[in-house]
């Protein structure tokens, strides 16, 4: 289910409002897991720069030593990659902060005023405008 159709199925304010809770934990999740894989990569990226130096050291053939080289500068790419993928998984995490908070004070107070009224709600249609 998309993310669109979970809304469009909320037709309530507090079906709504678990739905935007649960969306919000999974984006928060997600990054959680993107960062994760991100410190995994950096930590991998200079790991293999230090095997490449280590055997350039130790006076190991060129050819392997170009090879960890080539493999480090390859991770330090997906490094970077990994940090503008951070950045935007943090950004899709504020959104969804933002997204829960103006709901909750935007119609908050409407759906207080309405679980405490002592009158039963009308239908929906009576409430639209024309």
């Amino acid at each position: 289910m998309s993310v669109l159709e979970s809304l469009i199925d909320a037709v309530t304010y507090a079906a709504l409002r678990t739905k935007l809770a649960w969306l919000t934990h999974k984006v928060h999740a997600h990054a959680e897991t993107v960062n994760r894989l991100a410190a995994e990569v950096d930590d991998t990226a200079e790991q293999m720069q230090d095997a490449s130096e280590t055997m350039k050291a130790l006076a190991v053939d060129t050819a392997t030593v170009a090879e960890f080289a080539d493999a480090a500068l390859t991770m330090t790419g997906a490094r970077e990659a990994a940090g503008a993928y951070t950045a935007a998984a943090d950004s899709a995490s504020a959104a969804a902060d933002a997204a829960k908070s103006t709901t909750e004070n935007d119609h908050g107070g409407i759906a207080d005023a309405v679980d405490t009224s002592p009158v039963e709600m009308a239908e929906a249609a009576f409430y639209t405008q024309q």
